[in-house]
């Protein structure tokens, strides 16, 4: 499934060509995640500074989150045409370019209202691109007894970056706002400098015209989407995960409510939110050595179970102390972030060996999309679940749909749904032998097939004396 070498190298015990470009890429993508991770914080807090309205705030953070959900599957097909190594250098450099002029306040005589936006949208614009792109690039770089390792490091990469990038934010902008932004353009072009560096043979696709037409990305979305109705295992996963980030943003808001309300300072709350970043690294550590192609359903599916019995715990403790908004609530949310992490590793290597590297992009687009796409839902939903269930009532809604979810997943992707399956269509089938034999004791017409002549029992199907073989010819049957 690799294009790269196979192999740790040359004979000469030299470092082996992939680790290098791995290295370099894993290097690159980490200093643009921390950097865009500090800018996302950074953007509305300098719209809140510029007009002080909450709600334009608020806007200026959903368009940067627009076109991660708006441009995911278009984005995929393009990647799977491009060269990606150019599809992240172009993006890296935008970026920069994007935070250097806020850094300069170049935009200071333009109306922010409108700036604002149009430059998060920019940037957001920017992040799927270089994301799509670096995701489809490690499995050709990295031969498949290593890709395990090379997915946790990804993984520990993205949870880090939460974890710093947000307090990295904050205090720069505090310091002074323009520092945010300086330290988001010189990441991205530290990332431009890294990929530059990179061997570029492994990563323009072959055998593909590169420059598609409009009609073409439809038609190759097409068959993206042909392919995941065929996959039995890949789209439940991900439509479970995507229904569970939908739920748990409900229990980050009942979090942070509980924690006002036991008046905790603001720094104390965002350390309890970045209890799952803290989590997610912890899980990135230990999530390579449970990888293996056997073992892949397994854990996907222990994860899940693992997701009900936290959020289960969480909603039948009494959540009416600070022990329990300090302690008990960050410990679930990170133990949350733990089996995640866990889980989209899982994915990763299994989309790595599975998926076909020229439908890679549109995968990892289409999964994005569900992901991406819940998480707003999800924030958004979860005020009015509260409100109307309150909070213990909110835990347990959110409990029994993760235990609904996990039966689910349980029974569309292991062997126990399938074993259950063959009993059931077994049992329907001896069913229907007996209703056939119960009419056929009591005189009555078989609901299928000829009906049985008067006075006897059911006769079997005339046969005709002569048989027509392939050729025409009349044979006589023995």
């Amino acid at each position: 499934m690799t294009d790269s070498t196979a192999g740790e190298g040359p004979a000469d015990g030299r470092r082996a060509p992939w680790r290098r470009d791995f290295n370099l890429l894993w290097s690159a993508s980490a200093a643009n995640q921390l950097g865009s991770t500090n800018a996302m914080l950074a953007v509305p807090l300098l719209a809140l500074s510029l007009t002080g309205s909450p709600v334009f705030a608020g806007w200026v953070t959903a368009a940067g989150t627009l076109p991660r959900i708006l441009l995911a599957l278009p984005v995929g097909a393009l990647v799977d045409y491009m060269d990606r190594r150019r599809i992240m250098i172009v993006s890296l450099l935008a970026r920069g370019v994007l935070a250097v002029l806020l850094t300069a306040g170049a935009f200071a005589t333009m109306p922010e209202h409108v700036v604002l936006p149009l430059v998060a949208a920019a940037q957001g614009v920017c992040l799927v691109f270089f994301s799509t792109a670096e995701a489809t690039v490690v499995p050709r770089l990295v031969p498949r007894e290593h890709l395990p390792g090379a997915m946790a490091k990804n993984e520990a990469r993205v949870h880090a970056a939460a974890l710093l990038g947000r307090p990295l934010g904050g205090l720069l902008f505090d310091l002074h706002r323009a520092l945010a932004f300086a330290v988001d353009a010189l990441t991205s072009f530290l990332s431009v400098f890294a990929l530059l560096r990179m061997a570029k043979d492994r990563l323009t696709p072959q055998g593909v015209p590169p420059r598609p037409r409009v009609g073409a990305l439809v038609a190759d979305l097409g068959h993206g989407f042909a392919y995941l109705r065929r996959e039995r295992f890949l789209v439940p996963v991900l439509i479970v995960c995507a229904l569970a980030n939908f739920f748990f943003q409900t229990l980050a808001l009942v979090l942070i409510l509980l924690a006002h309300q036991q008046r905790l300072p603001s720094l104390l709350i965002g350390c309890l939110i970045a209890a799952t970043g803290f989590g997610g690294v912890l899980g990135s550590f230990t999530a390579s050595r449970l990888q293996s192609k056997g073992r892949t359903r397994g854990v996907i599916v222990t994860c899940v179970w693992s997701w009900l019995m936290l959020t289960g715990f969480v909603a039948l403790v009494d959540h009416d102390s600070v022990v329990f908004v300090a302690v008990v609530l960050p410990l679930a949310w990170g133990g949350i972030g733990f089996t995640g992490a866990h889980i989209n590793v899982a994915l990763a290597v299994y989309q790595a060996d599975e998926v076909p590297k020229e439908l890679l992009g549109r995968v990892t687009g289409a999964g994005r999309f569900l992901s991406g796409g819940a998480v707003p839902l999800g924030a958004l939903s979860a005020g009015y679940l509260i409100a109307v269930w309150g909070t213990r009532g909110a835990l347990v809604l959110v409990a029994l749909a993760i235990g609904l979810l996990a039966v689910v997943l349980t029974l569309m992707v292991t062997s126990l749904g399938h074993d259950l399956g063959r009993l059931w269509r077994a049992a329907v089938s001896r069913t229907g032998r007996r209703a056939r034999k119960g009419a056929a004791r009591a005189g009555r017409p078989p609901r299928s097939g000829r009906a049985a002549p008067a006075g006897g029992p059911p006769q079997p199907p005339h046969r005709p004396q002569q048989d027509l073989i392939p050729n025409g010819r009349a044979r006589t049957p023995w």
